[in-house]
This record gives C-alpha cells, sequence and structure tokens, in this order.
C-alpha cells in the first residue's frame, strides 16, 4: 500500500533585510519545511532572495493569507505590530524578531491575538539557544549582583529604535531568566550620538530578591562585547557570549576547572529556528514564547521612561 507523501510545512519570510536573509536560509534548510514565499516591500529585493531559495516573491504579507501556515517576521521593528497583526488575523503561527513590539501595549495586544486564535508566537531571542549561555545558566546559583555589557559599532542599519529596544532587550530576557522575583526599581541614563533615538545606555534594575543588575548597551563602540558577570552563592562567574568562553572564581580564589571552559557557539540561529517548526509538528509552545517576549518589552519601557 503507497501511503500518502508527507507534505512540508510552507512557512514565509517576511522581510528580505540583513535578518530575514538569514531566515531564508535556515528555514530553507530544515527538513519537511518549504521555505513558501519571501516578502519585502523592494521588488527586487524580495525576488533576488526568493529565487535563492526557490520561494515565491511577493510584496505584500497580506497576500500570504490562505498561502502558509507559519512566517517569521523579519521587518524593521517600528513595523512589527501591524505586520504582526495582520498575520495573526490570518490564522498564521509566527516568529517575531525581538522585540516582539515596540510598545508594551503592542505587545500585550500580540500576545491577545495568538491567545484568541489559539496560534504560536515565538519571539526571537536570540541568546536564549546559544550554548554558552544554556551552559552558563546551570552554573548560576541564587545570584546577588550582574552585569552586562553589549557593545559594537554602528551597523549602518536599522536605527529606527533606540538601542534599548534593538539590543538591550537580548540582556534583559537573559536577566529575567535568572530570577523570578519582580523589578521593583529601575535607573537609567542614555545619549544620542549617531541617530535621533537612544545610542547609549546604561540602567541599574533592582529586584525584590535582591538582585541588582547593571546593563550597558551601546552602537557607537570601538569594539564589540557581549559579555555578563555574575556574583552569586558560589563566587563570580564570567561569560563571554561572544568569545564562546565561562570561567569562574569561587569565593576561596580557586577555580573549577580550567582557567575558561571554551564552548562550542553552534549556530543559535538555526537552533532557534528548527524550534520553531518543531513545535508546528507537535503542537507544544515555543521556548521563547509571547509571555517572554512581552517581559523584556515591560521592562524596556520602564528603562526608557525613567530616561524620559
Amino acid at each position: 500500500m503507497n501511503l500518502p507523501a508527507i507534505q512540508p510545512i510552507q512557512i514565509a519570510v517576511v522581510g528580505a533585510g540583513y535578518f530575514g536573509s538569514f531566515h531564508c536560509g535556515k528555514i530553507a534548510s530544515i527538513d519537511g519545511v518549504q521555505l513558501a514565499a519571501v516578502v519585502d516591500v523592494d521588488r527586487d529585493r524580495a525576488r533576488r532572495m526568493a529565487d535563492e531559495f526557490g520561494a515565491e516573491a511577493l510584496n505584500s504579507h497580506r497576500e500570504l493569507s490562505g498561502r502558509v501556515k507559519a512566517a517569521v517576521v523579519a521587518v524593521p521593528t517600528s513595523a512589527h505590530h501591524e505586520v504582526a497583526a495582520e498575520l495573526l488575523s490570518f490564522g498564521i503561527e509566527l516568529l517575531v524578531e525581538k522585540p516582539l513590539a515596540i510598545t508594551l501595549a503592542d505587545a500585550e495586544d500580540l500576545c491577545r491575538l495568538a491567545d484568541g486564535n489559539m496560534l504560536r508566537l515565538q519571539v526571537g531571542h536570540l541568546e536564549r539557544f546559544n550554548p554558552v549561555f544554556l551552559e552558563a545558566s546551570r552554573r548560576i546559583h541564587k545570584p546577588s549582583y550582574i552585569r552586562m555589557e553589549r557593545c559594537g559599532p554602528f551597523p549602518g542599519r536599522g536605527g529606527d529604535v533606540g538601542i534599548v529596544l534593538e539590543s538591550m532587550t537580548h540582556d534583559l530576557d537573559i536577566l529575567l531568566q535568572l530570577t523570578d522575583a519582580p523589578a521593583v526599581d529601575v535607573t537609567a541614563s542614555g545619549w544620542s550620538v549617531i541617530t535621533s533615538h537612544l545610542d547609549v545606555v546604561t540602567a541599574q534594575i533592582r529586584f525584590a530578591d535582591g538582585l541588582v543588575a547593571d546593563l550597558m548597551a551601546s552602537r557607537v563602540s570601538l569594539e564589540r562585547a557581549r559579555r555578563f558577570l555574575v556574583l552569586d552563592e558560589k563566587g563570580v562567574l564570567d561569560v563571554d557570549l561572544a568569545g564562546g568562553w565561562i570561567r569562574r572564581n569561587s569565593l576561596d580564589g580557586s577555580r573549577e576547572g580550567s582557567d575558561k571552559l571554551r564552548l562550542d557557539g553552534g549556530d543559535p540561529l538555526l537552533d532557534q529556528d528548527r524550534s520553531f517548526v518543531e513545535i508546528l509538528s507537535n503542537g507544544k509552545q515555543p521556548r521563547v514564547g509571547g509571555a517572554a517576549g512581552k517581559a523584556a518589552v515591560a521592562l524596556a519601557t520602564r528603562i526608557l521612561e525613567c530616561i524620559g
């Protein structure tokens, strides 16, 4: 008896810019998936990317209605809510690049739409799939202080939002994985250097469990850094997310194992996109769902309100 062939999951990528182009390659490489469409307001860019992966080129996300099961939303941050809300109204399940939205009200609206339509909503907080963070999180015990730094030169793209939403939300999401306590006090300062938005921001967040976190994000630095340091009950854990290493100094000055535990950085974007595909098949909820995306936006909003 011939069994019917299993049809691949039809997925679109909306936004064929810098990050969208990477998503196209990852989605197209996953077994059981067909990159069905590439959508971009720039017709030529959509066509070039679609041709590379054998997909259909579309000019508007509205053309996806009835065509695909799911989509990756990689449009500029300021357009996340408009695009994602319409796609959810079409019954399309989503992976939305971080941040989920630029306002808390918009993030809450997307969560309501997803829940109301019984659709999965995943948010692209990529560090959750970084093997360095995954290993570090297993080694952290009752943190009392965290210092986080995320810096780099201006990339020449983006800039439709400030550094808090563009970049610091990665660290806010990490921070929220390391404590269950609510934030009770937030102070922050920020500066515009190149764009009309904040390009450099420092913030301090105090949590109800006593945890204090200092964060710094900049897109006008000379060198790149994605690093955080944790003081916990076992000592100090130094984590370099970009360099791919972890180092523990215990309270008595000794070290755990070698000077630095070096880790394979893997392919977090592929792992994230593959995780999205898996939940489309198995009916489970995403590792980084809408609630997590909303929580990061809520904390980012408090930081921005402090700066004014």
